[in-house]
């Protein structure tokens, strides 16, 4: 099933150059830790009675500085893997320009999906409403399959599609959204599954650390920003894949 060779594709880029992962997504991971710790805090502090829940400077701080860092290694990523680009020793390659295309790129992406969005969350709720007001047992999981099927999946099936105009903007090639679309139109049945897989998967590796949590927090904490680093990376990974398949005719096992 290609769904499971791109997911699976994907997955040995990050585990298979686990030394340049390290070394373009450093930064990235210490800025998660801090923020983890910084949000950790505040959550016990905002337990004790009169505290208000706000977020402090510093929180406010990191949660952009992993936005920031999160494009930067995002990038750098994509210029790893497809043009072979050479990482720093200890920080990635600074690309200002391909950053702020990455940005351009990634905000016309994220109107397309909430132009997708939109429709499909008004359908939801029509169809959900009766559901949360009814008085007999809670529908629980059936609202949340519903919500998955209905919203999410389709999003996420339709990011896929256009996803890889975001590895070309990394490395200087101009790529339209008509272009990707057309591009990954063979790849239909593969891409419904991969975001199938990639939901299911970026659920499971995070039962660890809220496990962990209930025995320690500290533990549960950096374990948490350890799975969100690995699934950045994997994410990345997936967005290149697509990329290298669809767009440069690349081999899956190259």
């Amino acid at each position: 099933m290609k769904a499971i060779a791109i997911f699976t594709h994907a997955l040995r880029m990050v585990l298979g150059n686990a030394g340049a992962a390290l070394r373009l997504g450093a930064v990235a991971l210490v800025v998660m830790v801090a923020l983890n710790v910084s949000v950790g805090r505040e959550m016990i502090l905002s337990s004790v009675p009169g505290q208000q829940m706000m977020p402090s400077p510093a929180t406010l701080f990191l949660s952009l500085a992993r936005f920031v860092t999160g494009l930067w290694v995002a990038v750098a990523w994509h210029r790893y893997i497809l043009i072979e680009e050479t990482p720093g020793a200890f920080l990635p390659p600074w690309h200002g320009a391909a950053i702020w295309r990455y940005v351009k790129a990634g905000v016309i992406l994220g109107l397309v999906l909430a132009a997708v969005f939109i429709p499909f969350m008004a359908v939801s709720g029509l169809i959900l409403a009766p559901m949360m007001g009814a008085t007999s047992a809670s529908p629980g999981m059936l609202v949340v399959l519903i919500g998955f099927l209905v919203v999410f999946l389709p999003a996420g099936y339709v990011f896929y599609r256009l996803a890889p105009i975001l590895p070309a903007a990394a490395i200087g090639n101009r790529l339209t959204l008509r272009e990707a679309w057309f591009q990954t139109s063979t790849g239909g049945g593969a891409i419904f599954g991969l975001t199938l897989i990639s939901v299911l998967a970026s659920w499971l590796v995070q039962v660890p650390g809220t496990l962990l949590g209930q025995i320690s927090v500290p533990l549960g904490l950096l374990c948490m920003a350890v799975v969100q680093w690995l699934v950045m990376l994997v994410g990345v990974s997936i967005m290149t894949t697509l990329y290298g398949h669809y767009i440069e005719k690349r081999d899956l096992n190259a």
